[in-house]
């Protein structure tokens, strides 16, 4: 016999994203000081700073588009919007990027890109370690 699925933990979900805003500012933080210790200007902290906001702002569109309806009557539409949020979510990311090189001078691409995947792990961490 199997189980049935859980019911996803909406309120709980949103609320973790919203708390995540304190560790974008925590990474802010701590990429202006390491630019400060280390004497360089904030170059550095400006790319990281970029890639770890562009990395909060589309995890929170996913989120938001992801787990708006909940229960079992419309289970189609939460796939739906599952996959939309996906897209979206990837979509903002190709542009982000995009837009980020293009207007934003001068920038380091490679610490706007690990700015990303460090904001990216840690959410992964912060929902898998509460959920």
């Amino acid at each position: 016999m199997t189980k049935p699925a859980r019911q996803n933990q909406q309120a709980r979900i949103f609320a973790l994203q919203k708390q995540q805003s304190w560790i974008v500012l925590a990474w802010i933080v701590i990429a202006i000081a390491v630019d400060m210790v280390v004497g360089v200007g904030l170059l550095s902290a400006k790319s990281f700073s970029m890639g770890v906001l562009l990395s909060y702002i589309t995890q929170s569109t996913f989120t938001f588009i992801a787990y708006q309806k909940t229960g079992a009557k419309v289970r189609q539409a939460i796939m739906l919007n599952m996959y939309l949020g996906q897209m979206v979510k990837w979509l903002a990311t190709l542009m982000g990027f995009a837009l980020i090189f293009v207007f934003i001078k001068p920038i380091i691409a490679l610490l706007v890109v690990v700015g990303y995947l460090v904001m990216q792990i840690t959410h992964i961490v912060v929902m898998w370690r509460f959920l």
